[in-house]
């Protein structure tokens, strides 16, 4: 079944529930692909689904409330801001053990190298589907609002985020939206509290990692844990451009722990705060508040169901 009504959904019980693909046809391998493409893929292995182009965030988040609220499993096939959508519409429903497939065709697919088994792959991801083995991983939410799976990063890869939403022409790719950025960012000064203790002065970026990875395989948290209740912080101090250099391949083969410019943190919830304004990604979707306004962060351990 390519196509059918969200109001059937719901299965008897030990039935396996239909997929709602939510298809973002602007992400990179979705371009590649096509949606034909993906429709062969899920025919010829079976799997009953219907596949709903995405119309922006928000017609993903709306497709994926009600794929849940019809007893569907909404599998967001694109890039990782097309996973935090899907995600936010999912828990939006408010259905009890939420459970979303992905199928990563985005530029960084970060999400994906955290799940392991779902990799990069469309066959992989595809299998992952067919098999249906589910995972319960940790999401983390910002103000009792947005929640976001892999990664939340305040200050310059907030900016290379900026930078990225409003080009004309996306990068292909993190690195070099990195490169243009480096070269004139500012850092600024910041406060991160969190309840056994705090830091303050100024970072050039502060990194909050669910997953392993971000910017498309740099590996901030290698020792990251999708499932430990906590979230791994990098704060990185203000470094000159013959340090960022010298630094930024430590950081893509994730040896930069040891780095005197870099401390570390693991914590289930944190505060930042800034006399200026907050810029700050989620899943590589770009967010800010206004001067003096907290980012509050909290984890809600295994709360979302993952097919791996």
């Amino acid at each position: 079944m390519e196509s059918a009504p969200l109001s059937s959904g719901r299965q008897g019980p030990g039935a396996r529930p239909p997929l709602v693909v939510v298809f973002n046809k602007r992400a990179l391998g979705a371009r590649a692909l096509g949606r034909s493409g993906m429709a062969e893929g899920l025919r010829e292995l079976g799997i009953t689904h219907e596949i709903v182009d995405a119309e922006g965030p928000e017609g993903a988040r709306a497709a994926a409330t009600a794929a849940a609220e019809a007893g569907y499993v909404a599998v967001a096939a694109g890039g990782d801001g097309t996973a935090l959508d899907v995600a936010n519409g999912l828990l939006a429903a408010g259905t009890p053990d939420p459970t979303m497939g992905l199928v990563p065709l985005g530029t960084g697919n970060d999400l994906a190298r955290a799940l392991g088994r779902v990799g990069v792959g469309l066959r992989q991801a595809l299998d992952a589907l067919a098999e249906f083995e589910v995972r319960p991983i940790d999401v983390p939410q910002v103000k009792g609002g947005e929640y976001f799976l892999n990664v939340l990063g305040v200050g310059f890869d907030a900016e290379v985020a900026r930078r990225r939403s409003t080009h004309r022409i996306r990068w292909p790719g993190y690195f070099p939206g990195v490169a243009k950025t480096i070269l004139d960012y500012r850092p600024q000064d910041y406060r991160l509290t969190w309840p056994e203790g705090g830091r303050e002065g100024t970072a050039l970026m502060i990194a909050v990692m669910n997953g392993i990875c971000e910017g498309g395989g740099f590996r901030l948290a290698p020792h990251a844990s999708l499932e430990d209740g906590l979230l791994d912080i990098y704060w990185i101090d203000r470094i000159s451009l013959w340090q960022f250099a010298r630094y930024v391949w430590a950081v893509r083969w994730g040896t930069h722990e040891r780095l005197p410019v870099v401390q570390r943190w693991q914590m289930s919830r944190f505060t930042v705060e800034s006399d200026s304004l907050i810029r700050y990604h989620l899943d590589g979707e770009y967010r800010e508040l206004a001067a003096g306004e907290p980012l509050d962060v909290v984890v809600h351990p295994r709360r979302l169901r993952v097919i791996v």
